[in-house]
């Protein structure tokens, strides 16, 4: 049997099905608008004077839930206390902006109040007194959290190319919780607290405003309060749990104050399993908290993961990556079929090997986080409901050195996984199979 004939029967099935055809919808926030929001209840005090909804009922979530700490499941303005006004926020149903992998319903609207002086959209998104498993939205198979996000006001990232051009500047912090054998008095003795013990983590990103950007978060966290992160699934490795099974809250924000107002949009917040898709083998180590968005007005791609692979950060941290991008959804069998990107930033003979032009580095070896651009022309995707990416650890001890400080040294150790890490971002409508060209061999580019 011809190589030809086996890549074509292989793409032909693998571009029937969306990778997260099996994913479960936590929020949508498709049946409301401005306050209004069917299933839940806006006040203006729904703790220590924040803002926002409390749960009534809805078919998926199921009722309210009393606990010791008040009425859950809640979603309000996140501030560290009533008399902080950094990060005074409200928020309502916008029902005429939504994720572009949805054709109907609205997003979550996050604006500052007139009292804001710290210009820092934040808001807890889902704050309930059990974990995600007992609400039937994830379970231990559970490795991705995907959502679409649009933030407005705060500083773009740079594109100068330079060393500390680079910073995160949103975050996701998490909350895990399950049911311990003793009693439970507070924060740190298990649901609906959090824990037990330390069980709150951190995905930072670094994200660009003005455009829509989906993100996909695994279950390696740049961060735990007060220490490091174990690595992928911490509290797996920790106490044996699970880490979207368990998660009971989390809170998305800018992280730093801005000069002037911020906004964000969230849409579309689902989990699932690569169990039930197409790809279940994927870096988990040096490609996480992965996302991509595009600003259609300028046809630029905008990429960025964070490395978690280093057991330290200095001088010789160096990684390199490479991005490939299909019209169907990309494995590790066809990897190498994909259509080769040639990175904006951070790419070129300046910072890595000329041998490989279209390989980028990260900014700064001593931080974890990678971004790039790049540009995918536009006739090749117009016809496309969903473009598919992945990204690859190709980093080689000493190799892909660039020619200018500090990206003239070697990569500091051999990629830790060879498997890729993919994603996918959805241009025209509901994440469904791709229209023809179907199949990668079909569509490569050359």
């Amino acid at each position: 049997m011809n190589r030809q004939f086996i890549i074509g029967s292989v793409f032909s099935i693998i571009a029937a099905a969306p990778i997260s055809s099996m994913a479960a919808t936590l929020l949508d926030f498709n049946d409301g608008a401005g306050q209004d929001w069917s299933g839940w209840t806006w006040s203006d005090s729904v703790a220590y004077g924040n803002p926002g909804w409390v749960l009534d009922s809805t078919p998926a979530l199921g009722e309210t839930q009393s606990y010791s700490w008040g009425i859950g499941p809640r979603s309000f303005n996140k501030n560290a206390s009533t008399n902080e006004a950094a990060q005074l926020n409200t928020a309502v149903i916008d029902p005429n902006n939504r994720a572009p992998s949805t054709t109907h319903g609205g997003s979550l609207k996050v604006i500052e109040t007139a009292e804001n002086t710290g210009h820092r959209a934040s808001w807890w998104v889902w704050y309930d007194g059990q974990p995600m498993h007992e609400r039937g939205f994830a379970d231990d198979d559970t490795d991705r959290m995907s959502f679409y996000v649009r933030t407005e006001g705060h500083s773009p990232l740079s594109k100068a190319g330079q060393k500390d051009g680079i910073t995160t500047n949103f975050h996701v912090g998490t909350y895990l919780c399950w049911r311990p054998e003793g009693p439970v008095y507070g924060s740190g003795d298990g649901c609906p607290y959090e824990g037990p013990g330390n069980q709150h983590y951190y995905h930072y990103l670094s994200l660009d405003p003005g455009a829509w950007i989906h993100v996909l978060l695994d279950q390696h966290p740049q961060h735990r309060r007060g220490s490091h992160v174990d690595g992928n699934n911490p509290s797996m490795i920790t106490d044996g749990k699970s880490y979207f099974a368990h998660l009971n809250q989390m809170y998305m924000e800018i992280r730093y104050p801005q000069q002037t107002e911020t906004t964000m949009h969230i849409d579309e917040i689902q989990f699932y399993s690569t169990k039930d898709g197409l790809e279940s083998q994927q870096n988990e180590q040096s490609i996480t908290s992965l996302w991509i968005g595009y600003w259609e007005d300028v046809n630029e791609w905008r990429l960025g993961f964070s490395d978690m692979s280093f057991d330290k950060y200095d001088d010789f941290s160096i990684g390199t990556y490479e991005i490939r991008w299909s019209a169907a959804p990309i494995t590790n069998e066809n990897y190498a079929l994909a259509n080769v990107v040639t990175p904006n930033l951070y790419s070129g003979i300046k910072y890595v090997s000329p041998k490989n032009p279209h390989y980028f580095r990260r900014a700064n070896s001593w931080r974890v986080d990678a971004f790039t651009t790049f540009t995918i022309p536009a006739h090749q995707i117009q016809a496309l409901d969903v473009v598919y990416f992945a990204v690859k650890d190709v980093s080689k001890t000493g190799e892909n050195a660039g020619s200018a400080w500090p990206w003239n040294r070697g990569d500091g150790h051999d990629a830790p996984s060879n498997f890729v890490k993919t994603t996918e971002f959805a241009l025209n409508g509901p994440l469904r199979k791709p229209k023809p060209p179907i199949s990668i061999l079909a569509e490569k580019t050359e």
